[in-house]
């Protein structure tokens, strides 16, 4: 019967279950497999466990702890970097390393899960993958307005975050001389209302339209009513306590 079942094994993954709580989880070729069901047919397969696992005398490590393992020494590679590279602060979430590289200052996911964070920088314009800020950027001059938009002597510039990673480029549509931040997710010109993300928000007034620094996250308002980042609050999102509490100090 044994052999039999390790012949099947050959032919056809059979589902192996454990403490893992996982579901993609195979007896197959005298081990232990993790498979993707979708791609079983192309056998893209991790293997996980030997022949002790197969027979059930060793248990395996369950995907997610490798994982969570993965991402852990990877953060630390990547915490070891910086540290050797000695970043110091030099003035509004721009920093400096002992080559002289500048760089905006960010936090990320690391891995799949997202639960491990490391500090990164931003040592390029774009995705860090333009020109070096240090051939942009006028130091002496450089500010942060809120959480997305900085300026120098000569640029406006705006930051995407994103959890792996986020952006670093010049604002051009903003008109430089007229630029001021609204709170901390929104900022106006002499033409445009911009949200830290859509950028130019075309659907909104400029002359009523306000913030206000006693909300909590990113809430504005118009004579058309009320925006949660660069979208129109409607619907239910009005019945939200969290909301309704904005929209309470928005109408204050």
């Amino acid at each position: 019967m044994a052999c039999i079942f390790c012949l099947i094994s050959f032919l056809k993954p059979i589902p192996y279950f454990n403490s893992c709580g996982e579901d993609n989880l195979y007896r197959y070729r005298m081990g232990i497999f993790q498979i993707d069901t979708d791609i079983i047919k192309a056998k893209e397969l991790q293997k996980l466990g030997g022949l002790l696992s197969f027979a059930g005398i060793q248990n395996i490590r369950c995907p997610n702890e490798i994982e969570k393992q993965r991402d852990k020494m990877l953060a630390q590679a990547m915490d070891s970097t910086n540290r050797s590279l000695k970043w110091r602060l030099l003035k509004d979430d721009l920093w400096i390393n002992k080559n002289g590289d500048i760089g905006l200052k960010e936090m990320i996911s690391v891995g799949n899960e997202g639960i491990t964070f490391v500090d990164s920088y931003l040592t390029r314009m774009g995705f860090n993958t333009e020109e070096p800020l240090y051939a942009i950027i006028d130091t002496g001059t450089f500010q942060k307005l809120n959480s997305a938009f900085y300026k120098d002597k000569k640029h406006i510039y705006r930051y995407y975050a994103m959890a792996y990673g986020g952006s670093f480029s010049t604002f051009e549509e903003a008109d430089h001389a007229t630029f001021v931040a609204l709170g901390d997710c929104y900022a106006k010109d002499k033409r445009h209302i911009y949200e830290n993300r859509q950028g130019i928000l075309d659907d909104v007034d400029y002359t009523t339209f306000k913030v206000k620094s006693t909300v909590s996250g990113c809430f504005a308002k118009d004579k058309y009513g009320y925006l949660s980042w660069g979208d129109r609050i409607t619907g239910e999102d009005l019945e939200n306590e969290y909301v309704k509490q904005a929209i309470s100090e928005l109408d204050k």
